[in-house]
């Protein structure tokens, strides 16, 4: 039992780094000779390293000294002081602890002040876009774009466009916008033999490196770039192995500015003159980062909402337009827990972690360092194909932040479902192209997805291109 005369707060708040607190208690100490009685002056400092020490100097035991150890010490003054030390700490590290406890609270605060910054501010830059021609109302401005797609498609030109400035309308830009990622896939034909392909890797990561892309002339293993810690630096491209595929290049993390879209364009440059392809068998990844999305769960129910309405339209434009379909649903089926709505990010992401996923969040945790993955896209080497995926990535993801709460997203449409309607049709006996209301009708959808996640008329022209190269999934 230990008697001390004011609260240990109160003692705590007397010592400073020039002031002691000098206190009388009286205290008993059980040892196996009995109960001791232990009364005087206690002395509590501030030590060296800041924690509160209690001095047992002015501490008499009751039975005299010297009554029981050979030194002239019982060590009951000493036992006492300890147990006084340890009740004024305690109560230190309670207010520390709080103390953490609060600032954990405060940062969290922060964060969601600045999730809800980050979404007033996506709505006032779309409010503030210049106006474009709608798809949705103007169906000569969709035409048009198709049109053209089709033209160069037809005279041997790239199919898609492929910018370097300002290629994502602000969306990926470092300052206001989103960062983002690629993961590129490719093969080799089957022509080449082992040892062909072996020789294509090194002097595919010998050139990158001396191209200044890759930090070394590796091959490197899977997830090598994870392990070694993502970064923005430019040079940080790697060739990593692929137990599905011949090989990955992982970009670092990305921003829309030139020196990005000159190295997607070398990187494509290098893996296609070392004979790589994008197989039917090859994917590609888009990473978006998501640190406005917060702890606020309605965002990844918009988001998850969004693509689940847009599905069939998504996994057409997934399509690599160089091959005749898309490559199938296994490494990237649609996603089968659409929101219900999820209460949750932890919910959203159980029901949404997997590689075989079309949108995946598994590393969504309300943190600063969360990022969704789009898994539905084809393989490509083209540049433009890919930084068309890459802005249709951030504008699901902008779209959803910008709409939540304010805009219900579309009622679900499943992969296969405009393939439905082309074999209705053809089982009712109609056949040649689409015209007229038929053509308005099966384009609706694609028409106001533009309308929805895009503000400027080269992004929309963009998608319009790998749309007029690509076809309905058959589901």
């Amino acid at each position: 039992m230990l008697f001390l005369p004011a609260h240990p707060r109160s003692i705590r708040e007397q010592v400073t780094d020039e002031q002691d607190a000098v206190f009388n208690i009286g205290g008993s100490v059980t040892d196996d000779d009995g109960r001791f009685f232990v009364e005087g002056e206690a002395r509590a400092s501030r030590g060296p390293d800041g924690q509160l020490q209690v001095s047992s100097e002015d501490l008499r035991c009751a039975r005299g000294i010297g009554h029981d150890d050979e030194d002239g010490s019982c060590g009951h003054p000493e036992a006492v002081a300890r147990r006084i030390q340890e009740q004024l700490g305690a109560g230190s590290q309670v207010a520390v602890d709080r103390a953490a406890a609060q600032e954990v609270l405060d940062e969290v605060a922060a964060e969601h002040a600045a999730s809800i910054a980050a979404q007033d501010q996506a709505r006032a830059d779309r409010a503030a876009q210049p106006a474009v021609r709608s798809y949705v109302q103007d169906m000569d401005a969709f035409q048009e774009a198709y049109d053209q797609a089709r033209e160069r498609q037809r005279s041997g030109q790239p199919l898609v466009p492929y910018m370097t400035e300002n290629a994502t309308g602000g969306l990926g830009a470092r300052e206001g916008g989103r960062a983002f990622g690629v993961e590129i896939e490719f093969d080799y034909p089957s022509s080449m033999t082992y040892q062909e392909q072996r020789a294509a890797h090194e002097r595919i990561a010998r050139e990158l490196h001396e191209a200044g892309i890759a930090p070394n002339a590796n091959v490197n293993g899977y997830h090598a770039s994870e392990n070694a810690g993502y970064t923005d630096a430019p040079n940080a491209w790697r060739l990593e192995r692929d137990a599905t595929v011949a090989g990955e290049i992982v970009s670092p993390i990305l921003y829309d500015e030139p020196q990005t879209w000159q190295n997607l364009a070398t990187v494509c440059e290098i893996v296609r003159r070392n004979g790589g392809i994008a197989s039917m068998g090859t994917g590609g990844h888009v990473h978006v980062a998501v640190p406005d999305y917060d702890h606020t769960v309605a965002n990844h129910n918009q988001l998850i909402n969004t693509v689940a309405g847009y599905e069939d339209v998504i996994y057409r434009l997934a399509q690599n337009p160089a091959n005749d379909r898309h490559r199938g649903l296994a490494w990237c089926h649609p996603n089968d827990q659409v929101s219900r709505p999820y209460s949750s990010v932890s919910q959203v992401r159980d029901y949404n972690n997997s590689h075989r996923i079309g949108l995946n969040f598994q590393s969504v945790h309300g943190r600063n360092s969360d990022h969704a993955e789009f898994r539905m896209w084809d393989g490509s080497l083209d540049p433009g194909t890919i930084q068309a995926q890459v802005n249709l990535s951030l504008g699901l993801t902008n779209a959803a932040l910008r709409e939540a709460g304010t805009t219900p997203p579309p009622p679900p449409q499943r992969v296969g479902h405009h393939r439905e309607l082309h074999q209705a049709r053809r089982a009712s006996g109609q056949r040649g192209s689409l015209t007229g209301e038929a053509w308005t009708s099966n384009t609706q959808a694609f028409r106001s997805l533009m309308d929805r996640i895009y503000t400027t008329a080269e992004a929309r022209a963009q998608a319009t291109a790998v749309y007029a190269g690509t076809r309905w999934h058959d589901g």
